[in-house]
């Protein structure tokens, strides 16, 4: 509309009253200085208002200013009102993901109110996504396999990885209630993880060394795993193919060095059968427990930073800090508090790798899936492969095991 007065298409504008065309001061200047230069007639059911003299951009004035207060004042008691539903713990905006709204209704059949309950399919979905990643499957296996079964996303399409990832990291999954970004207590709904897990969960999905999972499904146990034994580089998986008159097996080859291949089924019976092994032992309930060092560091770190935020407190309540002072303080010490509780949660033992232990673990390993089975490996141990000397076959001693801390 402004584009077409600017273009004098119209020369007049009719509106139900001046608010409704503007409550910005601002936007009702341009309208004036557009009226002086292009002659605008306006007019409005309460009556007309003539831009062109003093007393008609008073009036516009004075209603455009009392517009803007009652805009403020409305705006003002929102914001406390959602204030107020948010410290009670009461939901806002449409059904979340993964919960249902149900009516209630009191004894003589009234609408009550409402009240969220979880989705016995939905909420599922996010409990067994979350078990999943947290037993070391990749987002993106997990979102094949969402799909592969024909669950559909909120927009009731196949998932993505960046729709799955901001479903799992939303606060109300473990019953909080967020305002304004940030979570101020209980939700009146039920959770869908214990505080435990979410955190787990958030840890692991946020952390930045967490690799991309984007690309290609693996199909190669140990391709990115395995370690050349000539010059340190990775091995990658290539598929079984036609070379001349002679059949290549599928095989793992250095990318850097090119001077290393071996058969890929040779390596990975190696490896299985060691990795069995070593996990069907009565200790391995141990091998899964996390980094010990770095969670006494991270544990170390979040009593030293809580600690300092206390003595903050006590120094405010005696008056030796003022109040801008404080809130400098823990604006300052609160993210590295955050992040060092992260750090804590990434390095703490993952139960989810429990069915690996003990005397179901060959039973456990046959019926898991590739990636899975590449987590374990990852957590306990490094391999790498010897290079042999030139017309000599696979000899299982080619395959170098080097456990890691707590194998």
């Amino acid at each position: 509309m402004i584009g077409a007065l600017r273009q004098s298409q119209f020369s007049a504008l009719v509106v139900w009253d001046v608010d409704r065309l503007t409550r910005t001061p601002r936007e009702l200047e341009d309208l004036i200085e557009l009226a002086d230069r292009s002659k605008l007639a306006l007019a409005s059911v309460g009556g007309d208002i003539d831009l062109a003299t003093e007393q008609g951009r008073m009036m516009a004035r004075m209603k455009g200013t009392v517009a803007r207060y009652e805009v403020e004042q409305s705006s003002r008691r929102l914001k406390r009102k959602f204030l107020e539903r948010a410290e009670a713990g009461k939901s806002h905006g449409k059904v979340a993901y993964g919960y249902v709204r149900e009516p209630v209704f009191d004894s003589s059949g009234v609408l009550a109110g409402y009240v969220e309950l979880l989705h016995p399919v939905h909420a599922e979905v996010i409990r067994a996504s979350t078990a999943r990643l947290l037993a070391g499957e990749p987002l993106r296996a997990v979102v094949a396999g969402l799909n592969a079964a024909e669950v559909v996303s909120p927009a009731g399409k196949p998932w993505s990885g960046t729709t799955l990832r901001q479903v799992l990291l939303r606060e109300r999954n473990a019953g909080r209630r967020v305002h304004q970004g940030q979570v101020i207590g209980k939700g009146e709904w039920p959770a869908i993880l214990d505080d435990d897990t979410f955190d787990r969960l958030v840890a692991l999905l946020r952390d930045p060394r967490r690799r991309s999972n984007s690309g290609s499904e693996v199909v190669h146990l140990l391709s990115g795993i395995a370690r050349c034994g000539r010059c340190g580089g990775t091995l990658r998986g290539a598929a079984a193919h036609v070379s001349g008159k002679k059949n290549q097996p599928r095989a793992y080859s250095c990318t850097s060095c090119f001077k290393l291949r071996r058969k890929a089924d040779s390596v990975d019976e190696v490896v299985e059968g060691i990795v069995v092994a070593r996990l069907s032992k009565p200790d391995a309930a141990g091998l899964f427990g996390g980094n010990p060092e770095a969670m006494r560091q991270a544990s170390e770190q979040v009593e030293a930073i809580e600690a300092r935020l206390a003595i903050a407190a006590d120094q405010f309540a005696d008056g030796v800090t003022t109040g801008p002072q404080l809130e400098r303080i823990t604006m300052k010490l609160k993210p590295q508090l955050e992040a060092a509780r992260a750090s804590l949660r990434v390095h703490e033992p993952s139960p989810e790798m429990d069915e690996f232990t003990g005397p179901k673990a060959g039973k456990a390993w046959e019926g898991a899936t590739i990636d899975r089975k590449r987590a374990v490996i990852e957590a306990i141990m490094t391999i790498t492969i010897l290079p042999s000397g030139a017309g000599k076959s696979f000899d299982p001693e080619q395959v170098s095991i080097e456990w890691k801390a707590n194998a």
